[in-house]
């Protein structure tokens, strides 16, 4: 007897290991993946040839042994290829390996098939498939390690045995590269099924099992981190998972320690490169140098004539090579070997490593790459490449958003060559700047000053100024702008993304002047150029800078949406350390609590708390304090209020910002009854914002509260005749609801109403809900009465009743007048309006407003649903 437990006489004289013939044991601490396992069971199931390809360590075996254990040894099949392997030794080790199935019967014809008599493969390839024809039993035949089949003869075999494949035998194969078969015909057939690298990798959630299994915790953003590094590749994340158990800092590891990890080093070495042609390991070397590549470039970084044949090959035969993009012909290595291999090139080649970067360099300046060939120049060492580099392109680079890779740049240039260069020092300064270093930012401005040239050209000044503006800008000082001209003459033979910068500054200081329709022309023209040269960093500053003019235009919609695609662009882009984002976060938090929003006012709020200038940290306390009134903590909001203004002392605030913080600290402070508070509150306001529509309306609720209604309603003419300069139109909202109350207190309910109705119109346009919640309760009576009766704002008044049952935590039920359910309870009958008018007396115009302040209120357009709806409610 053999190994096999075969008569040896009928394996040819060959001895299989029955290691060979059995599936490997699963590894302890086993990530069990059941749904990729029911995956390949319904793959398996459903095709007659089934191939899980990647290269080693994807888990290829370790599923296939998984899927074994959960459906059953006893069909199944298994053999594990040798590269000694000819054509009669791989069917010989099927058919030893089948015999073992327990489906199989003692006295089946493979039981009793002597391969030693076969006259040649041909004949023991049809005594093979004849004998497991006439197994009365569905089989499963494993075969793992195909790559390792030597000889045409065996590839040969291989795909007869497919082509004359049994009715009742499923293959199923595993191979590290694609085997040299017939796939692309199968697939047409649809008689092949793959599990690829893609449906291989680890999940986050499996990479968080596997580590978990190791005694190892990840923090969400460092398993993240390990995921990508290792793009799931299961061995990279058990070798990561094991040197991550002896550390006690993890860290080092994610933060590029896997390079110099001497497990991770051995597989790849052993596993992965070893197989590799000598040439092929030098390009990947090469090429461990760059993000990603064209054929063209990896020609011309490794002298290699055949590389884009080589790169294409590892593409389509393994994920070591990735193509990327829309024509998929840039390629990037897999992110733990370049890791591996860049390492390895630095600590053994480094002249190599040199001359490649140095050769990246000229590539890309070529092709009018810059961004490309600063990030090679910087490794390079070149001070003089660096410089020039710098010199013709930093601006472009740093106005498309890239402060960090500018900086290296200068850093690498050295500090001795940028302190006497003042261009470059006005690039450090707006790298400084973009990152939120405002000390620094000063500090280069200072030493460019020092150095200035006496004969400075135009595009010099122009940079100077332009970064002046916007340092002054960012650290909240009022800085002295010139007239805003044509920008033709200033950007003549500058870029457009100059251009874009200048007219931006423009917009801005022309809406500080009160010229919101010249401001809007030049961001309108900003915004266009911007998207014109694909300049997402400036159309996100355009955004703010628009949100900007629209908050001094009182335009508050469009405000919030140009906030909101600001962020939205920062997301996209990854340029959340710009400065100027805070504004756009502090203006939508304002926006926020104006809609009745208090947790996300509260969460804008977070985000400023540091924030430069000061006026954003006085925004910041603002919110705070209001969201936390509004959430029903009314003395910690008051005293929040009064903190924030005392902090804020005689520092510089925009006037806008002064006169929305003062009506809402004074109305907080009003409804909590702490009168000499308010009063101090308003000689604030005065001593900063003389008379205003703002201190008119302060000192409207003044005598409101003492019961003056003659003089507060000479106040509240003044507010109205002065309209609001405030950064959203809630001034002349509260001023309205105010005169409401005045007249209702005086019984002019026609009056009241008609201000109500002002008071919804100017709050539509903007979304303001807040005032109507701290109006007057006779005010918010009079809206929820007169619901149905508003005109064109009546949607809006509903929004409004909506919202201020959602704060008071109230069911949101509709109110119904008297004279509504009067008219309500004759609906149900079957009488025309006519005749409902008759019965109460009325008119039928008077029938038919009050059937429209029904239908709204009940949210319904017919006369049948409000009849449904009034009886589920019990309101009938």
């Amino acid at each position: 007897m053999d190994e096999t437990g075969a008569p040896a006489d009928s394996l040819r004289g060959w001895f299989i290991p029955h290691a060979r013939l059995m599936p490997p044991p699963l590894p302890s601490h086993l990530v069990r993946r059941p749904a990729l396992r029911d995956k390949l069971i319904r793959d398996v199931s459903s095709t007659g040839v089934t191939l899980l390809c990647a290269p080693a360590g994807y888990g290829k075996t370790v599923l296939l042994s998984d899927w074994i254990e959960a459906t059953g040894r006893a069909d199944k099949a298994w053999v594990s290829l040798d590269c000694d392997d000819n054509a009669d030794r791989m069917l010989v080790a099927i058919v030893g390996a089948v015999r073992e199935c327990a489906v199989v019967p003692p006295a089946s014809g493979l039981a009793a098939l002597r391969t030693a008599e076969s006259p040649d493969t041909a004949s023991l390839l049809a005594d093979t498939v004849n004998a497991i024809a006439a197994v009365p039993a569905q089989l499963y035949l494993v075969l793992d390690d195909v790559q390792d089949m030597s000889g045409g003869n065996a590839r040969r075999a291989l795909a007869a045995l497919i082509r004359h494949q049994p009715a009742n035998l499923r293959l199923v194969m595993a191979s590290r590269s694609n085997p040299p078969l017939p796939l692309a015909r199968w697939r047409v057939q649809g008689a092949l099924a793959e599990l690829r690298a893609n449906d291989l990798r680890f999940s986050p959630d499996d990479a968080a099992r596997l580590v978990h299994n190791a005694g190892v915790e990840l923090t969400d953003d460092q398993l993240d981190r390990l995921v990508a590094q290792t793009d799931g590749w299961a061995a990279g994340l058990r070798l990561a998972a094991r040197s991550l158990s002896h550390t006690s800092d993890p860290e080092w590891l994610l933060a590029g320690g896997a390079s110099d990890d001497r497990a991770i080093a051995d597989f790849l070495d052993a596993e992965v490169l070893a197989g590799l042609p000598e040439e092929t390991r030098h390009l990947l070397r090469v090429l461990s140098l760059c993000d990603d590549v064209e054929p063209r470039l990896a020609s011309w970084l490794s002298g290699q004539d055949d590389a884009a044949d080589i790169l294409a090959e590892l593409d389509r035969d393994s994920p070591l090579v990735v193509s990327t993009g829309q024509d998929r012909q840039r390629y990037r290595l897999h992110p733990l070997l370049r890791s591996h291999l860049r390492a390895d090139l630095l600590r053994h080649q480094p002249l190599l490593a040199s001359e490649v970067h140095a050769r990246a360099v000229a590539w890309f300046a070529a092709e009018g790459r810059p961004f490309e060939a600063l990030r090679h120049a910087e490794q390079t060492g070149d001070a003089r490449a660096l410089v020039a580099l710098l010199r013709d392109h930093a601006i472009d680079m740093l106005l498309h958003g890239e402060p960090e890779l500018v900086r290296r740049g200068l850093t690498a240039a050295g500090a001795e060559v940028v302190g006497a260069d003042p261009w470059l020092l006005l690039c450090s300064a707006l790298a400084h700047l973009q990152l939120g270093a405002f000390p620094a930012a000063e500090s280069d401005l200072d030493r460019c000053t020092a150095v200035w040239p006496a004969d400075a050209t135009e595009a010099q000044t122009t940079l100077r100024r332009l970064v002046g503006s916007a340092l002054a800008f960012a650290r909240g000082r009022h800085r002295r702008q010139p007239d805003p001209g044509s920008r033709d003459d200033v950007v003549a033979g500058g870029s457009a993304e100059l251009e874009v910068w200048l007219r931006l500054d423009s917009g801005l200081t022309l809406g500080r002047r009160g010229d919101h329709q010249g401001a809007r022309r030049e961001l309108r023209s900003a915004g266009e150029l911007s998207r014109a040269r694909d300049v997402g960093y400036l159309a996100m500053h355009v955004r703010v800078v628009q949100a900007m003019v629209d908050a001094m235009a009182g335009d508050c919609a469009t405000m919030e949406a140009s906030c909101d695609e600001a962020l939205a662009l920062s997301r996209r882009g990854g340029w959340a350390r710009s400065p100027w984002l805070a504004v756009a976060d502090g203006m939508r938090g304002l926006a926020r609590l104006l809609h009745l929003d208090p947790s996300g006012a509260l969460e804008s709020a977070e985000w400023l708390m540091d924030a430069e200038p000061r006026w954003l940290k006085f925004l910041s306390g603002l919110l705070t304090g209001a969201a936390r009134f509004d959430q029903g903590d009314r003395i910690h909001g008051v005293h929040l209020l009064w903190a924030n203004r005392r902090d804020v002392g005689d520092e510089p605030l925009p006037d806008v910002l002064a006169a929305i913080g003062a009506v809402l600290e004074h109305q907080a402070t009003l409804l909590v009854c702490r009168r000499p508070l308010a009063r101090e509150i308003w000689e604030w306001a005065v001593r900063r914002l003389g008379t205003t529509a703002e201190t008119s309306l302060i000192d409207a609720r003044m005598t409101f509260v003492h019961g003056d209604d003659a003089g507060t309603e000479r106040a509240l003419r003044l507010v109205l005749a002065q309209r609001s300069p405030a950064a959203i139109p809630v001034t002349e909202v509260e001023a309205w609801l105010l005169a409401a109350a005045v007249s209702l207190r005086a019984e002019r309910r026609t009056s009241a109403r008609e201000s109500l109705g002002a008071a919804l119109s100017v709050a539509e346009t903007a979304g303001i809900v807040r005032p109507f919640r701290y109006a007057e309760s006779g005010v918010r009576q009079l809206m929820l009465d007169q619901i149905g009766g508003f005109g064109e704002v009546d949607g809006f008044a509903g929004r409004v009743r909506r919202a201020l049952a959602a704060a008071d935590g109230a069911p949101d039920e509709p109110v119904l007048t008297g004279r509504e359910r009067d008219v309500l309870a004759l609906l149900m009958s079957p009488l025309p309006l006519d005749d409902v008018a008759a019965e109460l007396r009325v008119s039928v115009n008077t029938v038919k407003t009050h059937v429209r302040a029904i239908y709204t209120k009940l949210g319904v357009d017919n006369r049948r649903a409000a009849v449904v709806v009034a009886r589920q409610r019990g309101l009938a």
